[in-house]
C-alpha cells in the first residue's frame, strides 16, 4: 500500500504544482530543490557514473537551484565567518573555484507522460557546462555555454520513463568576465569586488518539458492603438512552434486571451523545423479589441494584465499549453533633439525617473526580497528600473508587470561584453545566441521599455550590432532598442538620445540646474547618474564594518565602496567636512551624512523633473541597492534601511511636487499626473536659525496635467542668519496638504570648478556653510500614535509636534520591535528626516508586514533631531528620543 500511495501523491503533487488549473497549462517539472553540489576535486568520478542511480552521494552540498557554486556552500554553512564584515570576502578567495564543480539532480516522471517526447531546458549556466543524463552525455561544453542563454535539449531517447532518472551537470565558472578578450559571463565593472567563483553555477531555473511530437513556447501579443483615445487596440499574437518527430507534422495551433478571444491556425512543420506562427488583427477581426484593459505604469494608471493561452494540437489531442500575462500596451520613443529621447506609454509622454537594480553579489534571490524591493521603488514614486548585463528571473519580471514598474535592460559594459571586435566565432555565436534567448524570454512581458545593445558605447563591431537588430526584428521585439547608454552616435543606428556623462561622485544641489548641456546635468536621458556616496545609518555600518573601525579613512570603510575611481569616499567626506564643519565622533559623521545625501539626490530628481521634456526626458539613480553592504551609489542600503538618500528622492518625486530652483531661486510646481490641477495654494516662508520668520508668500495657481508651473521668485533678502531654512507648501482646491518641502539654505553657495570637470564629478571652489545647524536653539517635541495590527501587516498614525520656538531640524523616526531593539526592515513611513516650524504638527504613516517585525504587538518609535531638547520633550507609551550625537 505504501508505494502505491506515495504514487498517487506524488501524481497530485506534479498537476498542482507544475499546472496552473486556469489554464490547463501542460506538465512542467521544476528542478529547484534537492541538488547536491560537490567540487569535482573532491569527487574524482566520470560522469556516466555520477549520472546513474547507484552511484554514492556522501558528503556532498544540498542546495536549491539557481545557486551559484559559493552561493551554495553559504547555504550549506560552510564557513565560520560573514563573508559581508571588513574584508572577509578575500577569505574566500581559493583555487577549488578555478575548477569544475558537479551539480546533481535525481528525479522521477509520472506516468502520465510516458512515451512522450522530453526536453531539458537549461536557462543560466554560468559559465559551461557537461550534461550527463542516466550516464549518457547530452550535450559538452562546446554547446552549453552562456550565462544568458536558454538552451533546449532534447534527452527523449535519454529518459527513463519508470523509475528514477538523475542529471548531472558539471560546471565550470568564466574567467575574466571584466576584461576584453574573456568569457561572455556576468561583469560588475567597477561597482564591487568579484566573488571569487565568479558567479559560477546554475543561476536562473532548469526544468522538464514533455509534448507530443509537437510543441508551441514564447507566446506574444502585441498592441497598436487606433488612435489616441485608446478606445480600440489591434493586437497581433504570434507564437513558436516546434516539430520534435523525425517526419513532417501538421499541427493546430489555438489561442485564447483571457477566455473570451479564440483564434486558431494551421500549420505544416518539416521533420525537426520550428518556426514563427503569427495571428494578424487585419486578418483575425476577433484580435480587435474594444475598450481594452490597457497596462499603465505606476502613477500613470492601473496595470492591468491580460492572459494569453496557446496551444499545439497534434492528431486531435493537446499536446502542449502554455500561458502567460501580458499587458495591452504600447510604448514608442523620438528624438526631441540629437541628445534627448522621450518615451511614451500608449501615447503619452513619461518623465522616466528611477534608478539601478542590482542583484546580490552571490545572484542570491528570493521572491519575498524582490516584491520588497520593488514595493520601496513604489514607494519612492520612482516609474523604471534600468537592470545592466544582470538578468533577474521570471518571478522579477511578474513583478514588475503586477505592480506597474518598467524596465530599461540590456548588454554589460565594460569587460569582454563590450569588445566585439576580440571575439571569435564561437563567442560571437555565444552573443547572438544569448540575445535571442532574451528577445523570446523578455518579449512577451508588459514591464520591458527598451533594450540596448550595448553600455558605455555601441558595439565596437558595426556587424554585430546589425545581426542584434536583425535577430530583434525577426522575433518581433515590440518595444524600442537603442545601441548603447550613453551618448555616442552608433554608426548603424544613429543617435541614442541618452547619456552618460556623470557624474558618479558628490557634487552639490545646485550642480543640476547650472550644468550648461557638457556634464550630467539636468538634460537629456541620463541612463545612470549619481551624487555619490550614500552613507548607511548606523545601526546598518556596524553589521558589516567593526565599531573600532567606523571612519572614513580605515581601510575596511574603504572596501566597501566601490573600485578603481570609487575606491574611497574622499569628496563626499571634504564636501560634508567644509559644508556642515568636522565630525568628532562616527555618528555625528553619520547624522550629516543624511543630510548631504537628502539634498543632493534631492536636488538631482528635482532639476530633472523641472525640466522635463526641455529637453530633459529621465534620469536614473546609480543604483538603486547595493550586491553586498556598501557606502557608495544606493537608495537604500542591503538591509534595506532607508535613510537621507531614500526620503531625499522620495520628496522629490512626489507626484505633485512644490520645490526650490537653486538655479533661478524661484518656487515652482512640479505634476507628475495624467491630470490637470486648478486652484491650488502654493505658500512659501523663510525661517532664521533662531525660528523667526523673514519672508512669507503665497499664490492661487494651477498646472497642467503633466506639467511644470513656475510661481514666484524669492527676493533678496536682508537680516538671514548664516543658514536660513525654506518651508514650501502646497495645497489643492479643498485645502488638502499635497506636498511640503523645507529646504536649508547658506548665505554662503556652493560654487564649481567646471574647467576641472572630470567624466565622473565636478569638483567644487566654494562651499555652503551649515556649520551653525549645530548651534541650533533646541526644541521639544510630543510624539503620539497610533497603531492598528492587522491580519499580515501593522499600520501606525505617528503624530509628532514641535513645542518650540526655533525650527525643528531633520527629526528622524525608527520602528523598533522593542525598546532597545532593532529597526523593523523593510519599513514604509510616508515621510521622515521632517523639518518642523515652531508649533508645526505633522502626522504621518508607517507601514510594515507583521513578519518582519517578528510579530510584535506593537511597535517602539524612537525619535532623534539635531536640536532636540529631550528633556523637554514627551511621548505616548511605547515611544522615546534618541541620544543628542552633536552634545561635545
Amino acid at each position: 500500500m505504501k508505494p502505491i500511495l506515495l504514487g498517487t501523491l506524488l501524481l497530485f503533487f506534479f498537476h498542482y504544482s507544475y499546472s496552473q488549473s486556469n489554464d490547463k497549462e501542460s506538465f512542467r517539472m521544476i528542478l529547484e530543490d534537492n541538488w547536491k553540489m560537490m567540487s569535482a576535486l573532491k569527487e574524482p568520478a566520470t560522469g556516466s557514473a555520477i549520472s546513474k542511480v547507484n552511484f554514492k552521494i556522501a558528503n556532498w552540498h544540498t542546495v536549491s537551484v539557481p545557486t551559484t557554486i559559493i552561493g551554495g556552500l553559504l547555504a550549506n554553512n560552510k564557513y565560520d565567518f560573514d563573508p559581508f564584515f571588513g574584508n572577509n570576502l578575500e577569505k574566500l578567495s581559493d583555487t577549488i573555484f578555478d575548477h569544475t564543480w558537479w551539480f546533481r539532480r535525481q528525479f522521477s516522471l509520472p506516468a502520465t507522460e510516458a512515451g512522450k517526447n522530453v526536453v531539458l531546458k537549461l536557462q543560466g549556466i554560468n559559465y559551461k557546462a557537461n550534461v550527463w543524463l542516466n550516464g549518457s552525455l547530452v550535450a559538452d561544453s562546446n554547446e552549453i555555454v552562456g550565462p544568458f542563454r536558454i538552451i533546449n535539449l532534447d534527452v527523449t531517447k535519454h529518459i527513463n520513463y519508470k523509475g528514477a532518472n538523475v542529471l548531472a551537470v558539471e560546471v565550470l565558472r568564466p574567467f575574466n568576465p571584466q576584461k576584453a578578450g574573456g568569457d561572455l559571463a556576468i561583469d560588475y565593472a567597477d561597482w564591487i569586488h568579484y566573488p571569487p567563483d565568479y558567479n559560477g553555477g546554475i543561476i536562473n531555473k532548469v526544468e522538464l518539458k514533455t509534448y507530443d511530437k509537437v510543441g508551441v513556447e514564447y507566446p506574444l501579443v502585441t498592441t497598436n492603438f487606433e488612435d489616441s483615445t485608446l478606445a480600440l487596440a489591434h493586437l497581433n499574437v504570434y507564437a513558436v512552434v516546434m516539430n520534435f518527430s523525425d517526419k513532417d507534422e501538421d499541427v493546430m495551433v489555438k489561442g485564447k486571451i483571457n477566455d473570451n478571444i479564440s483564434f486558431q491556425q494551421k500549420v505544416h512543420l518539416t521533420a525537426g523545423e520550428k518556426k514563427q506562427v503569427a495571428f494578424n488583427s487585419k486578418e483575425y477581426a476577433q484580435l480587435n479589441v474594444k475598450s481594452p484593459r490597457i497596462w499603465w505604469p505606476w502613477e500613470y494608471g492601473k496595470p492591468n494584465l491580460n492572459r494569453i493561452r496557446v496551444s499545439a494540437i497534434h492528431n486531435n489531442k493537446t499536446s502542449n499549453t502554455v500561458s502567460e500575462n501580458f499587458g495591452i500596451r504600447q510604448v514608442t520613443s523620438e528624438l526631441i533633439d540629437t541628445q534627448s529621447r522621450k518615451f511614451s506609454i500608449n501615447g503619452k509622454p513619461i518623465m522616466l525617473r528611477g534608478a539601478a537594480w542590482s542583484p546580490d553579489i552571490f545572484q542570491r534571490r528570493s521572491k519575498q526580497r524582490q516584491e520588497q524591493e520593488i514595493k520601496l521603488v513604489r514607494d519612492m514614486h520612482m516609474n523604471i528600473v534600468r537592470s545592466e548585463g544582470k538578468l533577474e528571473d521570471d518571478n522579477f519580471y511578474d513583478l514588475c508587470d503586477q505592480y506597474g514598474m518598467l524596465v530599461m535592460s540590456g548588454w554589460m559594459c565594460c569587460g569582454a561584453w563590450q569588445y566585439p571586435l576580440l571575439w571569435d566565432a564561437s563567442k560571437r555565436n555565444i552573443a547572438m545566441a544569448s540575445d535571442s534567448s532574451v528577445m523570446y524570454w523578455l518579449r512577451n512581458k508588459a514591464c520591458m521599455l527598451v533594450w540596448l545593445n550595448g553600455s558605455d558605447m555601441p558595439p565596437m563591431d558595426t556587424t554585430v550590432e546589425r545581426e542584434y537588430l536583425t535577430i530583434e526584428s525577426n522575433l518581433k521585439w515590440p518595444n524600442p532598442t537603442i545601441s548603447t547608454a550613453d551618448e555616442r552616435r552608433s554608426k548603424v543606428s544613429g543617435y541614442s538620445g541618452v547619456k552618460m556623462r556623470g557624474p558618479y561622485e558628490w557634487v552639490p544641489p545646485v550642480y543640476w540646474e547650472t550644468d550648461s548641456n557638457k556634464h550630467g546635468g539636468s538634460w537629456s536621458f541620463a541612463t545612470e547618474i549619481s551624487p555619490g556616496p550614500s552613507i548607511p545609518p548606523y545601526e546598518s555600518l556596524v553589521k558589516f564594518i567593526s565599531k573600532d573601525s567606523l571612519m572614513y579613512d580605515n581601510s575596511h570603510w574603504l572596501y566597501h565602496t566601490g573600485t578603481g575611481s570609487f575606491g574611497s569616499t574622499h569628496v563626499f567626506d571634504s564636501a560634508l567636512n567644509e559644508r556642515y564643519g568636522p565630525s568628532s565622533s562616527i555618528k555625528e559623521y553619520v547624522a550629516k551624512a543624511q543630510a548631504q545625501d537628502y539634498e543632493g539626490h534631492r536636488a538631482m530628481m528635482e532639476a530633472y523633473g523641472l525640466n522635463k521634456y526641455h529637453t530633459a526626458t529621465g534620469v536614473v539613480q546609480w543604483m538603486l541597492s547595493n550586491p553586498w553592504p556598501g557606502l557608495i551609489w544606493h537608495t537604500y542600503d542591503y538591509y534595506l534601511y532607508p535613510a537621507g538618500t531614500y526620503f531625499g528622492i522620495k520628496k522629490s518625486l512626489e507626484p505633485l511636487h512644490i520645490m526650490y530652483s537653486y538655479k533661478d531661486k524661484e518656487v515652482d510646481i512640479v505634476n507628475s499626473l495624467l491630470q490637470r490641477f486648478a486652484n491650488l495654494h502654493a505658500k512659501a516662508t523663510v525661517y532664521n536659525l533662531d525660528g523667526t520668520i523673514k519672508y512669507t508668500n503665497a499664490v492661487e495657481t494651477g498646472v497642467e496635467k503633466d506639467g511644470i508651473k513656475k510661481c514666484f521668485a524669492l527676493p533678496e533678502m536682508d537680516g538671514l542668519s548664516d543658514t536660513y531654512f525654506l518651508r514650501l507648501q502646497l495645497t489643492d482646491a479643498a485645502g488638502k496638504m499635497q506636498s511640503i518641502n523645507w529646504y536649508w539654505l547658506s548665505k554662503k553657495e556652493d560654487e564649481l570648478n567646471w574647467r576641472q570637470s572630470k567624466w565622473y564629478y565636478t569638483p567644487q571652489s566654494g562651499f555652503a556653510d551649515f556649520s551653525t545647524l549645530q548651534q541650533m536653539p533646541k526644541t521639544g517635541l510630543r510624539l503620539n500614535y497610533t497603531s492598528t495590527k492587522r491580519a499580515d501587516s501593522t499600520v501606525s498614525d505617528i503624530t509628532v509636534t514641535n513645542r518650540g520656538k526655533a525650527v525643528a531640524f531633520f527629526v528622524h523616526i525608527r520602528a523598533l520591535n522593542k525598546n532597545g531593539g532593532e529597526d523593523i526592515l523593510p519599513v514604509i513611513f510616508q515621510d521622515n528626516y521632517l523639518l518642523l516650524a515652531p508649533g508645526e504638527s505633522r502626522t504621518i504613516y508607517c507601514k510594515y508586514a507583521n513578519k518582519d517585525a517578528k510579530n510584535v504587538s506593537a511597535p517602539y518609535f524612537i525619535t532623534s533631531a539635531w536640536n532636540l531638547d529631550a528633556k523637554n520633550s514627551s511621548t505616548a507609551k511605547g515611544g522615546g528620543f534618541a541620544e543628542d550625537v552633536f552634545t561635545k
